[in-house]
């Protein structure tokens, strides 16, 4: 069994050091098409999830949030033909010819049935990420309205600009997607 990580204490410079992170994140992921399951951003975003799971103020409200899942369109065709294949080589020494062909004509079938499923019921694309980097940022919100950081008026301003621009952002490429605006 896995003995749990030990929690470090959030900081000053780690807060802004993570505002600022999810600043770069949001830039990057408005560079990347958002439809589509990127292993890349899948991976960066699930170490980037464990960093902030460290710390004692963030592993409470962001405990709900799911890793992104790197499952791409490629992967589940891939798995889709092999299953064609097996059932056309070997389907016919196993089954009779009727149930063959109903067997090959229903693999075929999920062959293109899998092109149609959205990509985001299998894996997380990358407009689910920055939802997920928005939760991010708005439990750094949460923290830094509570005044729970104890910043001078000016880096408090700064951070909160920061933040503020950065869920904005996110904001935007999130909904104004879905709202169909491209």
């Amino acid at each position: 069994m896995a003995e749990p990580t030990q929690l470090v204490p959030l900081t000053r410079p780690e807060f802004y050091k993570l505002a600022r992170r999810c600043r770069d994140f949001s830039a990057k992921l408005a560079t990347r098409d958002h439809d589509v399951v990127d292993p890349e951003m899948c991976a960066e975003f699930n170490a980037f999830l464990a960093q902030v799971r460290r710390y004692d103020r963030l592993a409470g409200p962001l405990a709900s949030l799911r890793p992104a899942r790197p499952v791409t369109r490629r992967a589940v065709v891939g798995v889709a033909l092999v299953l064609w294949l097996l059932t056309l080589v070997f389907g016919g020494l196993v089954m009779s010819s009727t149930a063959w062909l109903v067997a090959l004509s229903w693999s075929s079938t999920a062959i293109l049935l899998v092109l149609l499923i959205p990509q985001s019921t299998y894996g997380t694309t990358v407009e689910q990420i920055e939802g997920r980097v928005l939760a991010v940022v708005e439990a750094l919100q949460e923290i830094l309205a509570g005044g729970e950081m104890g910043f001078t008026e000016a880096a408090f301003f700064q951070v909160r600009d920061l933040l503020q621009e950065t869920a904005a952002d996110l904001r935007l490429q999130t909904l104004g997607r879905s709202a169909g605006w491209r």
